[in-house]
């Protein structure tokens, strides 16, 4: 439940992401579909986490080690490079192709289990895996035509999610999640602020970036995205998804294009299709499905009580 709850701020936080990184394009008169405005956004949403999470947490403060240090930086690379590699990708193909190959990452997750850690998921989440794709190609309607350079990106960007989620369930049973969710989000911020510095280097003049930041629609969007989609989504995971199979959790985040889809439609009036209606209910029927069957199975592998 933790979990699902961090996919409806993930989902949601499309929208503000949108919203907000439009309106920097605005201000700073660049065209739509320009990389700036979502990784700017990013890194001020991250930067904006990193010191909420710091101060309201004393344990994400102290303790600290140079193990713990390089488990951080690690974690908050993947996530960093995911996050600018999606960005960059989806500015050179569609969005449905890109949040398709995005999803991808419910593939990739079993198959590294597999080949990598030799430790295959159950049946029934490959079930779950077989049915859920269908469902997110459904969704998202994707329908590429050829194979660009945004493609390899979206493919990139789903390989690194993958290690990521990999690297939550191996690391922080072992670290702080309080500690590892802070270094995470200073990495992402100062990658992101990288980024942007490679990309327009000019719009981060102090001067520049607070005309910017004092627009209505920038710092509330972005303030929802760092209290909501990052604060409260990253927490609940670096605190709950190690006590679950890695695969079971990426089934689990593929609810959040389905969250993404119905909170535009409510908020921004953008409806849906029936094929996507449909794929939604064929990711929502296989996440309950493995929920019952792996239930099931955990009821006939308790040890019978006899009198």
């Amino acid at each position: 439940m933790a979990l699902v709850a961090a996919t409806f701020f993930w989902g949601s936080g499309f929208t503000w992401a949108k919203m907000g990184g439009e309106t920097v394009h605005h201000v700073l008169g660049l065209p739509d579909g320009s990389p700036f405005g979502p990784i700017f956004l990013l890194a001020w949403r991250f930067l904006c986490a990193s010191i909420i999470w710091l101060l309201l947490f004393r344990s994400a403060r102290k303790g600290w080690t140079w193990r713990g240090v390089a488990r951080g930086l690690l974690l908050g690379f993947l996530v960093g490079v995911g996050l600018v590699v999606q960005h960059l990708g989806l500015d050179r193909t569609s969005e449905a192709v890109s949040a398709f190959l995005t999803s991808l990452t419910i593939l990739f997750v079993p198959l590294l289990m597999t080949i990598v850690l030799r430790k295959p998921p159950p049946l029934e989440l490959w079930a779950g895996v077989a049915l859920a794709t269908v469902g997110v190609w459904l969704m998202t309607g994707a329908t590429p035509h050829g194979f660009g350079l945004g493609e390899v990106l979206g493919l990139l960007c789903s390989f690194t999610f993958s290690l990521y989620i990999l690297a939550v369930n191996a690391i922080l049973p072992h670290e702080s999640p309080w500690r590892m969710t802070a270094a995470q989000f200073v990495v992402v911020s100062l990658m992101c602020f990288l980024a942007c510095a490679l990309i327009h280097p000019k719009f981060l003049r102090p001067p520049v970036m607070v005309h910017v930041l004092s627009e209505p629609k920038v710092w509330i969007n972005m303030l929802l995205l760092a209290v909501f989609t990052t604060d409260l989504s990253f927490g609940l995971l670096t605190h709950f998804q190690p006590r679950l199979d890695a695969t079971r959790a990426a089934l689990i985040y593929l609810l959040e294009p389905i969250v993404a889809a119905g909170y535009a439609a409510v908020a921004v009036h953008h409806e849906l299709s029936k094929s996507a209606i449909l794929g939604a209910a064929l990711i929502l029927l296989a996440n309950i499905a493995v929920e019952l069957i792996s239930a099931r199975k955990r009821q006939m592998e308790k040890p019978m009580l006899i009198d």
